[in-house]
């Protein structure tokens, strides 16, 4: 079966050039809060990443169609792309909130938020390498989505202790301010939940195929 699907198209290998998108946009990400004063420069990088997103998105979706057989199943194979997707989208909305709400400093919780957001997707990169030849590495991908799902709760944690600090009464800060790190925190939490749904959509398919 190796044989017949290595004349076709390394659709693993797709997904693999889909997480290394999310792990660039993350990595900029990550380098524009290194200061503490976000750098609006490095920011503006990620709608060119996103735009990469959306045409790898395309490519993908035109291949899988025209596939006359693939690996696996096609519409998991399409939920993969798409969840892969959602990563750099999302990573890309944390750079639109950071412009539309003038947002220019940094804290300790979008700094920590910030490096989970590039762990996992360092965590993914190394999981779907494996992923292309997941019988053989099923011990490796279960313990790495197993991190990355970690991960997404070490950010639950957080998360949830900065909405409380926010929204303390004996907090002094101007509501405006308030907003701004509301909807920041909701974006970049949303990042970690997308990747924790790529670590399981693996799993599925994995579970749908062995």
């Amino acid at each position: 079966m190796s044989n017949f699907f290595a004349k076709g198209p390394d659709y693993f290998s797709l997904f693999e050039k889909g997480i290394g998108i999310s792990c660039h946009a993350a990595k900029v990400l990550q380098t524009s809060f290194t200061d503490g004063v976000i750098d609006k420069k490095e920011i503006t990088l990620l709608k060119e990443l996103e735009h990469d997103g959306d045409k790898h998105v395309h490519y993908c979706s035109n291949l899988i169609a025209d596939a006359f057989i693939t690996p696996i199943d096609r519409s998991d194979m399409m939920d993969m792309v798409r969840a892969i997707e959602s990563i750099t989208d999302s990573i890309d909305d944390i750079g639109n909130q950071i412009y539309m709400m003038h947002i220019s400093e940094a804290n300790e919780t979008t700094v920590k938020l910030v490096d989970l957001i590039v762990k996992s997707c360092e965590g993914l990169c190394t999981l779907m390498a494996d992923f292309k030849q997941f019988k053989k590495n099923l011990k490796s991908i279960k313990q790495m989505s197993v991190y990355v799902n970690h991960l997404e709760e070490e950010g639950d944690a957080i998360f949830s202790e900065a909405m409380r600090e926010l929204f303390d009464p004996e907090n002094k800060m101007e509501m405006i301010d308030v907003i701004r790190l509301q909807n920041l925190y909701n974006t970049m939490e949303n990042s970690l939940d997308y990747c924790e749904d790529v670590a399981d959509i693996v799993e599925q398919i994995i579970i749908s195929n062995t």
